[in-house]
């Protein structure tokens, strides 16, 4: 009888062995962080610096994909993305946050202050072109070429500039094009090289205001909105899936619009040195984000 046991318990041992070497491999493996950054100027230059961060001070993986806006609602909901910058609120992003709110883990504020504008060079006169109205003035669609020159079409920004299509009577007979955010700019560039006139849908944060000599015009029916807020949004499960150290990073991770632009800056300047540059020039703030630690 105990000769019996003792094979039944050798086998069972050797059988747990066998499972604990199978699984070993499986339970050592990290997750990697799927992060979805939209190609915008503000947004590429976070999610450099929160890769940057994760992965050389926190040890988690990152794979970075750049999906538009539209997709990355649609995929956080659906698990298929863990993490996504930039959630534009209350009002940019409304259409695609009524569909995920509850299905989503909300991380809070990156940044306040935000706002969404259609902009024009300095050197157009403000006495001529000072207020979306002013497009209604033939002087001035002749100048412009009748076009307002947008970014992509699944925008927040674009969505609610197509609206101002409808809803002011001055804008009949322009165009609003559709583009992205890099063709937009270098659009804006080579008017001003030209010192030709130029409407662009922008945002702030955004490096194109430390770029050039730009201002917003005025629109009146506020269809664009006043202050927004920049979220980070995580997959509902989240916070069971990563580490608490990722999360409470995240939770953490809010800064002055002012530092925004800061960074969005230095990388445009150099995307490739633009995190380290950062962590240099604001520990204080690096360190409250990785240990919580504030005075």
């Amino acid at each position: 009888m105990f000769e019996n046991r003792f094979k039944w318990v050798a086998i069972c041992v050797a059988v747990l062995m066998a499972v604990a070497l199978v699984s070993a491999p499986a339970m050592a493996e990290k997750k990697t962080l799927k992060f979805g950054v939209v190609a915008w100027s503000e947004a590429l230059a976070l999610g450099s610096l929160i890769e940057h961060l994760m992965e050389n001070e926190i040890g988690q993986d990152v794979e970075v994909i750049n999906p538009d806006a539209g997709v990355a609602y649609t995929a956080i909901k659906n698990k298929e993305l863990d993490l996504y910058i930039e959630a534009w609120l209350p009002l940019t992003h409304e259409a695609y946050w009524e569909k995920v709110a509850s299905s989503v883990c909300d991380f809070g504020p990156i940044y306040e202050d935000a706002s969404l504008g259609w902009a024009v060079p300095n050197y157009i006169p403000e006495d001529v072109l000072n207020s979306v109205e002013d497009l209604g003035k033939d002087e001035v669609k002749e100048k412009c070429k009748g076009r307002i020159v947008g970014i992509d079409p699944g925008s927040g920004l674009m969505q609610h500039s197509s609206l101002m299509m409808k809803e002011y009577p001055e804008l009949e007979g322009w165009k609003l094009i559709e583009g992205s955010d890099a063709a937009m700019v270098a659009e804006l560039k080579r008017s001003i090289q030209r010192e030709e006139w130029i409407v662009v849908t922008l945002w702030r944060p955004h490096h194109a205001f430390g770029m050039f000599d730009i201002r917003y015009i005025d629109e009146p029916k506020g269809i664009l909105g006043e202050e927004e807020r920049s979220h980070m949004v995580g997959r509902e499960d989240f916070m069971a899936v990563f580490p608490n150290k990722v999360s409470r990073f995240l939770t953490r991770f809010t800064m002055p619009i002012g530092v925004v632009d800061d960074l969005t800056y230095m990388y445009q300047v150099n995307e490739d040195t633009a995190a380290a540059k950062f962590v240099e020039k604001y520990p204080k703030l690096v360190d409250y984000w990785l240990n919580g630690i504030s005075e």
